[in-house]
């Protein structure tokens, strides 16, 4: 995508080099932290599943539950792979939103990620998904520079687009995930314009 935008005449002369932000939500996330040079470690992420997951393959993680439902073997993953780097160096900023994956990590792990970092994270207590919890799982402790913005009322899928209406009732009928369910309260519309401004504030614009 940058090499589209700095081969493009009429996009190019309106990029500014130092100002480049990778952003993403949940799994999107990880991949914007990886694209800012955050690497990941297999085996901790294993360590984190198999503590989450009971025997009955009932969990504490839901992410963790769904790989262990559709027999996925995590260390049998390639570590190479997920230790690799996906670095971008054009990359100058990085904003997270809930993201994914970010367990079973150390100082090691974030040596190259850049310094402009802000992660958002959607919802408390019991409303809080644990597989993005970046508090709950040490890595927002790696990172003492970032601007890390907590919001709530939330759920991790408020950060998806408004919802229409009954959207929530259909979904659970239909035995799909619950993306338009929040918590009692939730203004999806104030928390979009959140983020935004908070990621408008970081880039200067």
């Amino acid at each position: 995508m940058l090499d589209r935008a700095f081969d493009d005449p009429d996009i190019a002369p309106h990029v500014d080099p130092d100002r480049i932000m990778a952003a993403g939500f949940s799994y999107g996330g990880w991949t914007a932290l990886s694209a800012g040079g955050l690497r990941g470690d297999l085996g901790g992420f294993a360590i984190y599943c198999k503590l989450a997951l009971r025997p009955d393959n009932q969990a504490i993680s839901t992410f963790c539950q769904d790989l262990a439902r559709a027999k996925v073997d995590i260390p049998a993953l390639s570590a190479e792979a997920w230790a690799a780097s996906y670095a971008d160096h054009r990359i100058t900023h990085v904003a997270a939103i809930d993201p994914g994956l970010t367990w079973g990590l150390d100082a090691t792990h974030t040596t190259d990620l850049v310094s402009h970092v802000t992660l958002v994270g959607l919802g408390k207590d019991s409303d809080r998904l644990m597989a993005a919890d970046f508090d709950a799982s040490g890595f927002a402790a790696l990172l003492p520079d970032a601007d890390i913005l907590h919001l709530s009322p939330a759920f991790h899928f408020s950060a998806l687009p408004l919802c229409k209406p009954n959207a929530a009732v259909i979904l659970e009928e239909e035995g799909d995930d619950p993306v338009c369910t929040d918590p009692v309260g939730t203004d999806r519309a104030a928390l979009h314009s959140v983020i935004v401004d908070k990621l408008a504030t970081d880039l200067a614009l």
